[in-house]
């Protein structure tokens, strides 16, 4: 049984709208997302979460590190998405070791994600 099999595809998809909806509007976070097809980009991470976690592979994007290159993310923008992730899991009743799974899941991409692994505020 896989991650994807606990959580249920409507509400994996569910999660992710909730959750992209919240960062789109976070003071820290929603600079990495504007000018975006917004109602795009959570079909696409809808895709890429469920492969993730076990589902059907149907993303389609390009590689992550491409995605994400000229973004500067540091480690606070990532620790403060991991956060709200982490909220929002919570909020849809996913138990503990579901959580744990995705968010050990989300950590292994930083380094696709994340080029500048330095920041001023540790």
């Amino acid at each position: 049984m896989t991650l994807y099999d606990d959580i249920g595809a409507e509400r994996l998809r569910a999660i992710v709208l909730t959750f992209y909806n919240k960062v789109f509007q976070d003071p820290m976070l929603a600079h990495f997302f504007m000018n975006l097809d917004h109602e795009s980009l959570v079909q696409m991470q809808v895709d890429f979460v469920t492969g993730m976690l076990g589902g059907p592979q149907g993303y389609r994007g390009k590689p992550l590190e491409q995605i994400h290159d000229t973004m500067l993310i540091r480690p606070p923008h990532f620790r403060r998405r991991q956060r709200i992730l982490q909220e929002t899991m919570v909020e849809y009743g996913l138990d503990a070791r579901v959580i744990d799974g995705w968010l050990k899941q989300e950590e292994r991409l930083k380094p696709l994600i994340m080029k500048d692994q330095t920041s001023c505020v540790e």
